[in-house]
């Protein structure tokens, strides 16, 4: 460790943790495009303040057609690479502190994107500038490139690097310490119905339905409207239905309408048993319900066995793992039933050595009548644990920490992928709580500050 460098990180603290609450204050999610706003106004904007403090510190900058850009260090041919992203998901409900305030207190930073992955970001590029200033010659370039679409599609990738080289190696402080070597697939499997007129039989029509906030998050909250056709019609079922998740229903009736509403507890799509799914809840429901339209109800039916609360996958007969990524998962993190559709997202996370049509096929077996169609797709992601960028991570975290490295594997997808011989390298220390994705996100200050400190010392010995 380079002492009179990490004392300089620690110096720039108070610095750092100012501009990372500015810029959790843009609420940063995908929205409506608009002009020069490929991912909406608040996206820009982010990537204008990134970029503007890029220019401030005297970095060489770079703005490709508001898609992403990058603050550049160094010279040479090599480029090292790290790679973080600026939108967030939305903040979706139950904080204790304004999601969009940047707050600062009891040791912590809070707001979205204050874990994922706005503050790690920053930390790496306030890594960078106290390298800048350190004054080394350096042997080589660090590009650290801001992503803006993340969290719902890469389509900033994509249109950057039809644009821009890749760097030749990198990481992304988007994932965990000591460093994620494996990367399950990723797929969105998108199952759609077109609806028919209804039978009329039933005592309720299903008006609409809508759940979750992302395919890639558990969906906290899910609501359905219905007609009540028939006098006949009890609230037997949804005084006395419990879910078996423990989402919380309620519902109410004004003269012909009813509404259901489930409370269920947000968790990354990565880790779906994490959190409480109010669309399973709702479905299940629903499936206890006299609806007129027979096709809608057979279908959710159906849905409720062969997906429901699970997810491991098991009922749609896709469950498995293997040793090297361990366990395929399933989040149901969409759905939407209009007087035309209905419409759901599975967010499926595999194994690497899976096949993407074998599961996609088995999952048209087991919802036969339902079309299914493969959306948001990402390979899995293997790097060798004998790379040069194995080792080299390894030597600076264990300088920096006193503790043994050692790898990971994760169902979680990181910008790692999108470049070659790439890992994700921080933020989540082992043992430390993570809240990305859930409300009140917040990272410990100290935390903040250690992966500035790591990154400093990595950004040293590539550049050195």
């Amino acid at each position: 460790m380079n002492k009179d460098l990490d004392n300089l990180v620690l110096s720039l603290k108070d610095e750092m943790l100012k501009e990372i609450s500015e810029i959790i204050k843009f609420k940063s999610y995908k929205s409506t495009p608009a002009k020069d706003a490929p991912f909406g106004v608040e996206v820009k904007k982010a990537l204008d303040y990134a970029l503007s403090l890029g220019i401030k510190y005297g970095f060489k900058t770079k703005n490709v057609d508001n898609y992403a850009g990058h603050v550049e260090f160094g010279s040479g041919q090599k480029v090292f690479g790290v790679l973080g992203h600026l939108d967030v998901v939305p903040e979706g409900t139950g904080w204790s502190v304004d999601p969009y305030g940047g707050v600062i207190k009891d040791g912590y930073l809070w707001g979205r994107g204050s874990e994922d992955d706005k503050g790690p970001i920053m930390a790496a590029f306030f890594a960078l500038k106290a390298v800048k200033d350190f004054g080394i010659n350096p042997k080589g370039r660090i590009r650290i490139i801001f992503g803006t679409n993340e969290e719902s599609g890469w389509e900033c990738m994509k249109h950057y690097f039809k644009n821009e080289k890749k760097p030749d190696w990198g990481v992304t402080p988007d994932g965990a310490f000591p460093m994620i070597n494996v990367e399950k697939g990723i797929v969105d499997i998108e199952i759609s119905l077109s609806r028919k007129p209804s039978s009329k039989n039933g005592s309720l029509s299903i008006i609409s339905l809508k759940g979750g906030e992302a395919p890639n998050m558990v969906a906290q909250n899910a609501s359905a409207v219905f007609k009540i056709n028939s006098k006949k019609f009890s609230t037997n079922v949804l005084n006395n239905f419990k879910p078996s998740n423990g989402a919380k229903i309620n519902f109410s009736i004004d003269k012909d309408r009813l509404e259901i509403t489930a409370t269920g507890k947000s968790a990354h799509g990565a880790n779906p048993s994490a959190g409480i799914n109010a669309i399973s809840a709702l479905l299940d429901l629903i499936g206890n319900l006299d609806l007129d339209d027979g096709e809608i109800l057979g279908h959710i039916k159906n849905i409720s066995q062969k997906v429901g609360y699970e997810t491991d996958g098991k009922s749609l007969g896709i469950a498995g793992r293997d040793e090297m990524s361990g366990a395929l998962t399933v989040n149901l993190g969409l759905m939407e039933i209009t007087p035309k559709k209905m419409k759901m997202v599975l967010n499926i996370r595999y194994p690497i050595f899976f096949n993407l049509k074998m599961i996609k096929k088995q999952i048209e077996e087991a919802l036969k009548g339902l079309k299914v169609s493969v959306g948001h797709h990402h390979d899995p992601l293997f790097v060798s644990p004998d790379n040069e960028l194995i080792h080299i991570l390894s030597d600076v975290y264990e300088d920096m920490t006193g503790q043994k490295a050692y790898l990971i594997a994760i169902g979680g997808g990181t910008y790692a992928r999108a470049i070659p011989n790439a890992v994700a390298f921080g933020p989540t220390f082992p043992g430390h709580e993570s809240r990305e994705h859930q409300p009140d996100e917040r990272i410990s200050i100290d935390d903040l500050l250690m992966i500035s400190r790591i990154y400093a010392q990595l950004f040293y010995k590539i550049l050195s």
